[in-house]
């Protein structure tokens, strides 16, 4: 039922985005107010319904960005598309793809038509109307059958399996808590602050400077800043994985990610909770602080905070940090 009820209501986000005419568009934007071409979350305003709808089109539901991950902009003459926030460019924004020039451009709600009379070398395929498409269906485009298919065949961790994970007994129980709090959604990001009417909607987007709504998915796996960091660590560990579209997921798909014994197993549960956690301290850091860390910093802050935890739960470790540092799986055989 609830797969059922999203897919209708992703049946509204569609309509947001192709039919821009209608009356009920115009009512939304009148009461809510737009920004960058989309009608505004609304805030402490925002009717329960609409609150729904906004957290589907930001990715912010339990099943990720299953929505926007499955829609992007075909560019005609380009007068209806915009260049940086639409998903024009192999699907994802250029104000993702490319955050720090988005926040040095002069105006962020040019048309890719405008950018082309500017002589940005920018051109659309033919003099046709811009269009969105619903790659699961390019032909139809949106159906509630359709994305009721894909919510209910996708692959996708429990609740019951993530929490699992949580309660590590190297870990922390600050971090854990934190953990819960994550997947659930209850961590005080913008989005959350700004939905339960402590921040203004003005105020919502991402501390990293890419210009994206700060949502726990976006901070934590798809932000051009902090996502970064997960190829850095899977480098230093020696695995490959990809980045599913919920945080839950990341975190179970993370931990069997090496197969393997159970020490691998728990070692990489025991770096996913590093790294969210380093994470969220660096957002608190840059937000109230103003102090910024690189990603290459941030990866030695996971490299000592894991040691630090292994550490003092087992005063007899048999390899140093320094051997820590530069192999980890292999220090795991001596443990």
């Amino acid at each position: 039922m609830r797969e059922f009820n999203l897919a209708l209501l992703g049946k509204w986000c569609w309509r947001l985005l192709v039919d821009k005419e209608g009356l009920w568009f115009r009512v939304l934007g009148a009461r809510y107010g737009m920004e960058g071409g989309r009608i505004r979350d609304g805030g402490r305003r925002g009717s329960s319904w609409w609150k729904d709808i906004t957290r589907i089109r930001e990715g912010g539901e339990l099943e990720g960005g299953w929505f926007g991950d499955n829609v992007s902009k075909r560019v005609g003459d380009g007068s209806d598309t915009l260049f940086w926030t639409d998903p024009w460019v192999e699907g994802i924004p250029l104000c993702e793809r490319f955050g720090r020039l988005f926040n040095l451009a002069e105006t962020k709600s040019q048309t890719v038509a405008e950018m082309f009379l500017r002589g940005w070398g920018v051109e659309g395929e033919d003099q046709s109307s811009d269009r969105w498409q619903w790659w699961p269906d390019p032909d139809e485009g949106y159906t509630v059958r359709g994305a009721y298919q894909i919510l209910t065949t996708q692959v996708s961790a429990t609740m019951d399996d993530a929490e699992k994970l949580i309660w590590h007994s190297q870990v922390p129980l600050k971090v854990s808590f934190f953990v819960w709090r994550l997947l659930r959604d209850r961590l005080p990001t913008k989005a959350n602050l700004v939905t339960r009417g402590i921040l203004s909607p003005t105020a919502h987007l991402c501390v990293s400077g890419c210009g994206t709504v700060e949502t726990a998915h976006h901070l934590f796996i798809s932000c051009s800043v902090f996502g970064s960091l997960w190829e850095l660590v899977r480098s230093w560990i020696g695995i490959t994985s990809v980045d599913p579209t919920s945080v839950r997921d990341h975190f179970v798909q993370f931990t069997y990610s090496a197969g393997g014994s159970r020490a691998q197993r728990s070692f990489l549960q025991l770096i996913w909770m590093v790294c969210v956690w380093v994470v969220w301290t660096e957002r608190n850091h840059r937000l109230f602080r103003g102090s910024t860390s690189s990603s290459h910093q941030l990866l030695d802050k996971i490299k000592l905070f894991s040691f630090r935890w292994l550490k003092s739960t087992s005063a007899t470790l048999a390899f140093n940090y320094h051997s820590w540092w530069s192999n980890p799986m292999l220090c795991l055989v001596l443990v």
